[in-house]
């Protein structure tokens, strides 16, 4: 996986994920069809859970608390000592590095470095808060029609398709 390839210190990983980030997520500009979609939940009762990791939907001015990135959020990290002691922007790391003034940031817990959140390893820890807002989303609409898409999820993708086919035929509306 090319964001947790072998680097010689920890300094050379933030230097090198905190270009990817800056390129793909703090200079990213919303789509039409992003725009579009946005456009079509307007005023109704939504909830995202996607797989994107790059806060597309958050910059696209979709609400925070209605998005569950389930493999993790690169604009946010997470300590690397194996123990959730929560997520935290990084953008402002990512700035200093593009910056050429980077410094490693520290766990506030434990001073451990601070890792991307995103399952690179053994010691990730999904959005607990995001987990449990989309439960409680579905749960209270069981019993509505609710329209599931699917956006760029194929049989390749199994670990996305099969939840989502198994909710929709647990509940048929």
């Amino acid at each position: 996986d090319a964001l947790d390839k072998d680097f010689d210190s920890w300094d050379e990983k933030w230097q090198f994920w905190s270009k990817i980030i800056n390129e793909y997520s703090v200079e990213y500009e919303p789509s039409k069809a992003m725009k579009q979609l946005k456009e079509l939940l307007n005023g109704k009762n939504y909830f995202i859970a996607t797989s994107t990791f790059g806060h597309f939907f958050e910059k696209a001015g979709f609400d925070q608390e209605k998005i569950f990135n389930i493999f993790g959020d690169w604009t946010m990290m997470q300590c690397s000592s194996g123990l959730n002691h929560g997520i935290h922007s990084d953008l402002s790391t990512v700035k200093r590095y593009i910056n050429g003034q980077g410094e490693v940031p520290k766990c506030e817990d434990c001073n451990s470095p601070m890792e991307l959140h995103m399952p690179l390893n053994a010691h990730f820890f999904p959005d607990e808060d995001a987990n449990t807002r989309f439960r409680w989303f579905l749960a209270r609409n069981q019993t509505k029609k609710v329209v599931v898409l699917e956006l760029g999820v194929d049989p390749t993708s199994p670990q996305l398709l099969d939840p989502m086919v198994k909710l929709v035929e647990q509940f048929k509306d």
